[in-house]
């Protein structure tokens, strides 16, 4: 059932002293904590992308200094490893038949550069500089041709990547310490979503054509933190392409802040905010109220369905139909702990959501390409 009152946003002492305690009521997660972190990763791992047979990491340092991370990549039969940028990193998509990496020139640059990945190197194919205050979110593809939405606006480059049109924001983007954001098939729509862990963050909606920003939100009430999509209290963890309807997107909110846990599943399609799932969970830390499992992101899978991931387990949603999966046991390759042992992905530990969320370790999906058709 689901809470009709949230406990607002604190920050106290007591929150300090209480972060043992959360994480024995609701992070007794089987990823184990690490004997050591990797040297280019470390242990915050951001993405993940499975390309031309090998698995490729994104770290991320998760600091206003210095949000870009490192890139490695290995062999998913021989895990042979290569690292390909030490730092700079800030996004790395596979878009068709093609990887391309958005990456900064040097720490503090404002100049950025889209690469491409071709005959076992990357390729430059855009370098371009953003004001101050622009800050680059991710990397979109338009058709192939490359996207780059920032903080003020989109970027799209055309011949050969020497011009960039740019179409600056009618509206303000949120902040969040995590983002995600996802394009629809059918329009020039990008969803995107903010987590800012017990600060909320929410979710807005840009029009790529036209540069409007909407926020998107259901609020129930005029009480604190109602409706199941309020961006004062609900921290948005994933946003993924509806499988089922293609004008739709869904998205994940997630939580475990003191003794409260809270998330769950939506379908936002244009400004209407439907619930899909929620997990009842059991707090022993709080005389046993009754809360709901927090969800820390979504992966798209073949034939329709979607993962949706937690501290505790895996879910695969079909249709009308959910399965769930007990995280497996992690195996160290190539300096990576992760599982190839359920069916189209890879789970690779992270303590990324430990940046806004009393999670603990919780797992990074990485889908698996299906066969070609």
């Amino acid at each position: 059932m689901k809470l009709s009152v949230r406990v607002p946003p604190l920050l106290t002492a007591c929150a300090l002293c209480c972060l043992s305690l959360v994480a024995s009521a609701f992070c007794a997660t089987p990823i184990a904590p690490p004997t050591k972190s990797d040297p280019i990763l470390g242990e915050r791992i951001a993405k993940g992308v499975a390309f031309d047979g090998r698995l490729w990491l994104e770290g991320t340092m998760i600091s206003r200094d210095d949000p870009t991370g490192g890139l490695v990549s290995f062999g998913m039969t021989d895990a042979f490893r290569q690292k390909h940028f030490a730092r700079g990193v800030l996004d790395v998509q596979n878009f068709g038949n093609e990887l391309w990496v958005l990456r900064s020139v040097a720490l503090k640059s404002r100049a950025l550069v889209i690469s491409v990945w071709r005959k076992g190197a990357f390729e430059d194919l855009a370098q371009f500089d953003l004001p101050i205050g622009d800050d680059p979110i991710v990397l979109l593809n338009g058709e192939g041709i490359p996207r780059v939405l920032s903080r003020r606006a989109v970027r799209t480059f055309s011949g050969n990547n020497r011009n960039v049109v740019v179409v600056d924001f009618k509206g303000e983007l949120r902040r969040g310490v995590q983002t995600s954001v996802a394009t629809l098939p059918s329009s020039d729509v990008a969803f995107i979503g903010f987590n800012l862990g017990e600060w909320g963050g929410g979710l807005q909606r840009v029009d790529l054509r036209t540069g409007i920003v909407t926020n998107i939100e259901r609020r129930d009430s005029k009480q604190l933190c109602s409706g199941p999509l309020n961006s004062d209290c609900d921290p948005v963890t994933g946003v993924i392409p509806d499988p089922q309807n293609e004008d739709c997107v869904l998205v994940s909110v997630g939580l475990v802040h003191l003794f409260t846990s809270e998330g769950r599943l939506l379908r936002v399609c244009g400004e209407i905010v439907t619930l899909l799932s929620e997990k009842p969970v059991t707090s022993k830390a709080d005389g046993g109220r009754k809360q709901t499992e927090a969800f820390y992101g979504l992966v798209p899978a073949p034939g329709g369905m979607f993962w949706a991931l937690t501290w505790r387990a895996l879910y695969r949603f079909n249709g009308g139909e959910t399965k769930e999966y007990e995280l497996p046991k992690l195996r160290e390759v190539s300096g990576v702990h992760l599982s190839y042992d359920l069916p189209g992905v890879v789970i690779v530990r992270t303590d990324v959501n430990w940046a806004v969320s009393t999670s603990g370790y919780t797992p990074l999906v990485i889908p698996l390409p299906g066969p070609k058709p």
